[in-house]
């Protein structure tokens, strides 16, 4: 049997401290808003709130001014709805999930739901009268975009979207401090990214040092694909800094590209990252590992050295752009080394 190493849980309680530090441990109480009253939207206690209307240049180029401090705040993304929680921001409605939440965003199972990531339900948010509607990868597509300046005030896209994997981090940086500005958090929202970067150097010094090649893969019904270092996983290699394998996978598209089981065996990588994508989306399928469990990818070095990590699919793969996720990656990485 394959050796799974993870640290889930880890990443949300660092991320907790953190931005309770960060605010003179100031917390708040309120949960979720189903109807968007007066309040939502509101920021942990000891936060300096923008005078004014905050400009954002968003990933459209477009340039909202936003009103300071907005009450009823719908997000359709939920990279921007976790890293809104790790600033203490509630939201007051948000998209319904396809599986269960992590333990840091649970509380919005039972809060308003508006139609999916790909198909918000805009009566139900126009009836909500919000003062800001977030949208972000998935949902963040000028046509949604369009659908929303019809009735909202103020409508942003805080996707991430970055030519190469060197630019991600850097990106995901400006989007959260983006957000921190709207609230009064940007201090917050630095520092918190700012310890991040930190964490993630010192996790690419251990893996550069021990000179491991790695390899991302992704079971899916069954199927296995593999990531290049120009796709969404990049950071693998750019940001942790592992090896490529040297596979010559195309990096175009989001679901990697389809291998055999004697792939493994050519490429040999002494780190193999597991990405159970029904497990993320919420389907009923053979588990990831189990589908890999055979002779062939036993051979490989990763197998013999206990190398085989599930990553933790809400941080790598729904919500890729939040601060909780990042700190989660590096602990899945850490759990390789």
């Amino acid at each position: 049997m394959f050796y799974l190493r993870s640290r889930r849980g880890v990443a949300i309680a660092t991320i907790a401290t953190a931005a309770l530090l960060a605010t003179g441990c100031g917390s708040s109480t309120a949960e979720p808003s189903a109807s968007g009253s007066p309040g939502s939207g509101s920021t942990v206690a000891g936060s300096t709130a923008p005078s004014g209307p905050v400009s954002i240049t968003d990933a459209q180029g477009r340039t909202v001014e936003v009103p300071a401090n907005p009450k009823t705040v719908v997000a359709i993304d939920w990279s921007v709805i976790r890293t809104l929680t790790d600033l203490g921001v509630e939201v007051d409605a948000v998209p319904k999930p396809n599986s269960a939440l992590p333990a840091d965003l649970a509380k919005y199972e039972k809060a308003t739901q508006v139609g999916t990531l790909f198909e918000p339900d805009y009566e139900a948010i126009a009836a909500m009268n919000p003062d800001l509607v977030i949208v972000g990868s998935r949902s963040g597509t000028p046509e949604i975009v369009k659908e929303f300046e019809k009735f909202a005030p103020a409508v942003i896209d805080m996707s991430v979207r970055s030519e190469s994997p060197a630019d991600t981090f850097k990106l995901t940086t400006e989007r959260v401090t983006q957000l921190g500005s709207i609230f009064g958090k940007q201090q917050q929202a630095s520092d918190l990214m700012d310890k991040i970067a930190t964490d993630v150097a010192k996790v690419k010094k251990s893996a550069t040092d021990s000179g491991k090649s790695a390899m991302v893969v992704q079971v899916s019904d069954g199927t296995v694909s593999a990531y290049g270092p120009g796709s969404r996983f990049g950071t693998v290699y750019e940001d942790f800094g592992y090896k490529p394998t040297g596979a010559p996978l195309d990096d175009e598209g989001g679901h990697g590209e389809e291998i055999s089981q004697e792939f493994f065996v050519q490429y040999n990588p002494g780190v193999l990252f597991v990405l159970d994508r029904a497990k993320v989306v919420g389907q009923t399928q053979a588990p990831a590992l189990d589908v890999l469990n055979n002779g062939l990818v036993g051979t490989t070095d990763a197998a013999k050295d206990k190398k085989i990590v599930e990553i933790d699919g809400f941080s790598w793969y729904i919500a890729t752009s939040a601060p909780s996720s990042w700190q989660q990656m590096v602990e899945d990485v850490q759990g390789s080394l």
